[in-house]
């Protein structure tokens, strides 16, 4: 007996010592993982900041030998038996709480995120993921919570930086969403979508136009397909009677979009030649933007101030007519049909 119970004890240490050693293994290829992940995001960052012909060949080359790392020890962290269950463990509780999610199963997918983050407390994606469920449950500070643990994890994670700037910006915290969407840049030079959020607090939140602008058109460099940077540049260069650039950058909006009908870039080019004194070429545009979204106010209210500088006067009614229908701008269609109803009592033509 005293035999057997010994066997049994140095089978036990044994078993032991395989898994310790099994985990500090797996501890060990996550650590160099990680240190290579960061050196590739240190590269990236370099190659984004204009590099010459000859640095840029270097530094693909560097990224290249570090990809090629990554990939082997993740090979090696994936034959190790343990680490491989739980890595797919953890794969399985992150792609059950996406599909809860998807489907509107906000509890559910609470649920499975936070056993993500149990199972693996460094799983960026995860705290991404449980605050786009707490945000559609309107559970705002816990939503926070949940980027700002992304961000602790990845502070390069730019699709965290930018959820988290704007839901600061939603609650009225504009100060605080700027600076979020700053740090989302000083991490990631490239990141655009951080570029257009700080560009969209500047012209909606702090009405600084220039800094608007100026945010725009670095997102519009970087991603030269970002139909909504193209746009929100010309609203903020709409305001700053740059109106001549404005129409370009609409034009560039519509160039670039692969939507099949939008509205909103004809509504914005009307506001610019109504401006302008282009009554002819506003109506053009509102026509355009109506036809793209059928009874769309903004644009008939457009079409209808066109059309009365044309001295088309039951065409503007028509049109304000339109915009009627819509209660936010009921009153101010209203009180322009009586305007041009009664123009000789307010001294009209």
């Amino acid at each position: 007996m005293r035999s057997s119970a010994s066997l049994l004890s140095v089978f036990g240490a044994l078993f032991l010592v395989l898994f310790v050693f099994g985990a500090l293994f797996a501890q060990d290829l996550n650590q160099q993982m990680q240190d290579f992940v960061k050196q590739v995001r240190e590269l990236d960052k370099q190659l984004a900041d204009n590099p010459t012909t000859q640095e840029y060949e270097d530094l693909i080359t560097q990224r290249q030998e570090l990809a090629a790392k990554i990939k082997k020890i993740d090979a090696e962290m994936m034959a190790d038996d343990e680490t491989a269950k739980k890595i797919n463990a953890v794969k399985k509780a992150y792609n059950d709480a996406n599909n809860a999610r998807k489907l509107g199963n906000y509890q559910e997918a609470l649920a499975n995120y936070n056993k993500a983050i149990s199972l693996n407390a460094t799983f960026s994606p995860a705290y991404y993921g449980k605050g786009l469920t707490l945000k559609k449950l309107r559970k705002y500070d816990e939503a926070i919570a949940a980027y700002q643990g992304a961000l602790e994890q990845n502070p390069a994670y730019t699709e965290a930086s930018v959820a988290l700037g704007k839901i600061y910006g939603q609650i009225g915290q504009p100060d605080n969403a700027i600076k979020v969407h700053k740090a989302a840049i000083e991490n990631r030079p490239d990141a655009y979508k951080a570029y257009y959020e700080l560009g969209a607090v500047y012209l909606n939140k702090k009405k600084d136009y220039n800094k608007a602008a100026l945010n725009f058109q670095k997102a519009t460099q970087l991603d030269s397909t970002y139909d909504l940077a193209f746009l929100s540049l010309g609203v903020a260069l709409t305001e700053l009677n740059r109106s001549n650039e404005a129409l370009i950058a609409f034009d560039n909006a519509l160039n670039v979009t692969k939507r099949k009908k939008w509205h909103r870039p004809y509504y914005r080019k009307a506001v610019v030649y109504n401006k302008l004194g282009s009554y002819s070429k506003a109506k053009a545009a509102a026509d355009q933007a109506l036809q793209n979204k059928r009874n769309y106010a903004p644009a008939a209210d457009q079409a209808g101030r066109a059309s009365k500088e044309l001295g088309q006067y039951q065409t503007a009614i028509n049109y304000f007519k339109i915009a009627a229908k819509d209660r936010q701008w009921k009153r101010t269609a209203d009180y322009e049909i009586d305007l041009i109803v009664n123009r000789d009592k307010y001294g009209g033509n």
